[in-house]
Order: structure tokens, then sequence, then C-alpha cells
């Protein structure tokens, strides 16, 4: 996986530094949109099924059936292919989804996750600005559309974005096989699809504010960013996604994570299953050595 070494100015030392920094940002009158919090700021942010140390991305179509086919009990609510890649990246499948939040402190509890090496691994957050003509809604036909390129064989989607790049005619590109199969898809979810797919809506990523369907969506103030094309530019007017980058040194992020435990934010809240909340009892009991030491108050 390419990383990207070039440090980001901005350090953040403790939770009040970043509150303090982040209600300064701001690009022609807006607040950022969302947030991504990594362990290294380094990592690009891409899907994790785009990397080719994972190795699926030909094999997607494959992936998400026999997902499905293993344990379509997990599945029987999901109504769109979007709902299906949420509820496959809640389990940990590789999929053309990033996770961000609209909560900057989840952010920053993900940033603050302890590296192996401390040399090298510093957290990193990133405040998104998306224009609006990049943001939609989980029910969206542009979304079912980039959705649904993961159930394209690896040749399909080749050919698909060669179609993207080589045809300028809606109309043409409309025509080509591997179009009418993605459309044959979407039409799978959404009947009335009209087929007059625009190439330029399957390239750029767009936001994508989902149904608060499950616990840990609702906890960390999910939401996410939509890939379609693998490794290539998009075509048309839209405007670019802005960034403003921050960076947590390793020895910083013990300290951060206690200020935002006392805040709220922690793998209990953030991961509400009841393995989660085992673990984190036990770290409780376990370590909090300030704890055990203290008197009863009864």
């Amino acid at each position: 996986m390419r990383l990207v070494l070039h440090k980001p100015e901005k350090r953040i030392e403790t939770v009040h530094d970043f509150v303090k920094y982040i209600t300064t940002l701001e690009r022609k009158g807006s607040l950022p949109t969302a947030f991504r919090g990594q362990r290294f700021y380094g990592w690009p942010t891409k899907p994790k099924i785009f990397r080719d140390d994972v190795g699926l991305y030909k094999s997607e179509d494959l992936a998400v059936r026999d997902i499905v086919s293993i344990h379509p009990n997990e599945f029987e609510s999901d109504k769109t292919m979007f709902d299906r890649l949420v509820r496959m990246q809640h389990f940990g499948l590789p999929t053309r989804l990033v996770d961000v939040t609209t909560n900057p402190l989840v952010a920053l509890w993900f940033a603050t996750e302890k590296s192996n090496d401390s040399d090298l691994w510093h957290g990193g957050v990133q405040a998104l600005f998306i224009p609006k003509s990049r943001q939609r809604y989980y029910d969206s036909d542009r979304v079912s559309c980039m959705s649904n390129i993961a159930n394209l064989k690896h040749t399909q989607k080749e050919k698909l974005f060669q179609h993207v790049e080589n045809i300028k005619n809606v109309e043409e590109f409309n025509a080509q096989d591997e179009v009418k199969m993605l459309v044959f898809h979407i039409g799978m979810e959404k009947y009335n699809f009209i087929n007059n797919l625009n190439p330029s809506d399957l390239v750029l990523p767009v936001y994508v504010k989902p149904k608060m369907s499950n616990k840990r969506i609702i906890a960390q103030s999910g939401a996410f960013m939509l890939y379609g094309a693998k490794g290539r530019k998009g075509r048309g007017n839209e405007s670019n996604v802005i960034t403003s980058h921050m960076w947590i040194h390793e020895d910083d992020k013990p300290e951060i994570r206690r200020e935002l435990q006392l805040l709220g934010i922690h793998e209990s809240i953030l991961f509400p299953e009841i393995d989660k909340t085992a673990k984190f009892i036990a770290e409780q009991y376990g370590n909090d050595v300030r704890g055990r030491n203290m008197d009863s108050l009864i």
C-alpha cells in the first residue's frame, strides 16, 4: 500500500486542542461535512477492496454473493445493494465504502488507536468539506448505480470504465453490454429505473447519508464515502472534496483516549455489541489502579 509520508502541519496534543482547532475550520462559509480518523496519518483514503495488498477487487462480485449466500438471514431486511455493502462493511468484508463520521470526537478516537511502531504510526484526522453535488442519501439513483458496480465481473468493470473514459455520447454509452448489465442489477432494486445512465456518475466518490438502521452507525454518527472507479480520474465539472489534515503523536494517544473517555467516547459506546462492552468492563476493572485503591463511598 502506497503511503503518504508528508506530515500534516497541525499537531493535536489534547482534546482541547482538537476542539479549538475544529471550530476554526471553514471553507467558503461552510463547516466540515464529515471527519475520518486513522491510527496512521500516512494511509491514503481509499476503500479497502481497492488496496492491492488485500487482493479482493478481481473477485468482488463473488465475495458479495458468497457472504449473502452463507448468511442470508443477516441480509434479509436489506432492500438495496448499498444496504448490503454497509452490512458487509460492518462484518469486516472489504467493500467500496470508506467509513466517515459527522462527530469529530469519534474520528479523534479512531486516530488515537495504539500503534506497534511508535516511530512511524502517528495518528491522523481528516476534516472533509464535501460539495452538495457530491452528497447523496442512501436511496438515490446515483448510489444505486455506484453500489451495483460491485455485482459486475472484473472484466465487466474494466470494460465499463473504459467506456466511461472513451465514450462521450450518453446514448452510445448506455448501448454497451457492460452498462446494460449494470442497469439490470440496478433494476433488481429499482424497478422503474430509466436506462439513461450518466457515465460521470460512476466515477467520483460521493458522500452517502445512510439509514440509521444499526446500533454501530448510530453510536458512531456514521456515514460513508462510496467509490465507483478504482484508480481513474473522473469526468465532468463536479467540485472537488477539500480536506484539512491534523496529526497526533503516538505519545499523546493514551492521554487523548483518557480525555475522550471522560466525554463518553470509548470502545463500549462506539461498538455497542456485547463482546466490546465486556472487553471494556474487563479493562476498566483490571487496569484501573486508581479505582482499586479508592475507599468505598458506601
